[in-house]
């Protein structure tokens, strides 16, 4: 609406912290329902692995939700040296792995990430080399309170190269980090 002078007229006004949103022309603006961020939790890892185990824990953050209907919002980048053989990565929230329930990219139920060679050996590459892996998840299933952790590891790699290059060790490499961020349900 608009008063007499062709200015738009305030026909409901919020408080601090709501996120009003609108019917459409004439309608009165209403609090927004969901979607609204509650808090930003992140975590960073420097630590530089290079191991032959099948399953390393690479990096974890913990958050506290303030509501059962709330969702968390996982955004990762993990790095890696080039030829990290015949891997994938599997996300946990607590002990339940999230973001893939069936097998997908590699051969590890819960894996959303898999690698046969991430940069294959056959292509010109350089050892020294360190790449990002971005991944990002919306959990609707945390139906909790509680602290929860949610952790990224690896599944079924013969060799991984975390945080560092294949050759390369010493400081200065990389720093993972992981962010988690709580949505209103």
């Amino acid at each position: 609406t608009y008063d007499a002078s062709g200015n738009p007229a305030v026909v409901a006004t919020g408080s601090s912290g709501q996120i009003l949103t609108s019917a459409g022309a004439g309608a009165a603006p209403t609090m927004a329902a969901g979607g609204k961020l509650l808090q930003v939790v992140q975590g960073t890892s420097e630590t530089q692995l290079h191991s032959t185990s099948a399953a390393d824990d690479l990096i974890s953050q913990a958050i506290t939700p303030t509501a059962t209907s709330s969702s968390v919002l996982i955004h990762v980048t993990l790095y890696f040296g080039i030829h990290n053989p015949n891997g994938g990565i599997t996300c946990f929230r607590d002990a339940t792995a999230v973001g893939a329930t069936t097998t997908q990219y590699h051969s590890s139920v819960g894996s959303f990430w898999g690698a046969d060679d991430f940069i294959s050996r056959t292509q010109t590459t350089n050892d020294y080399t360190i790449l990002p892996l971005n991944w990002t998840f919306l959990d609707t299933g945390i139906s909790t309170t509680s602290a929860t952790t949610y952790k990224f590891s690896t599944s079924s790699y013969s060799e991984v190269f975390f945080n560092r290059t294949k050759y390369g060790t010493g400081s200065g490499n990389s720093r993972s980090t992981i962010t988690l961020m709580e949505i209103a349900g």
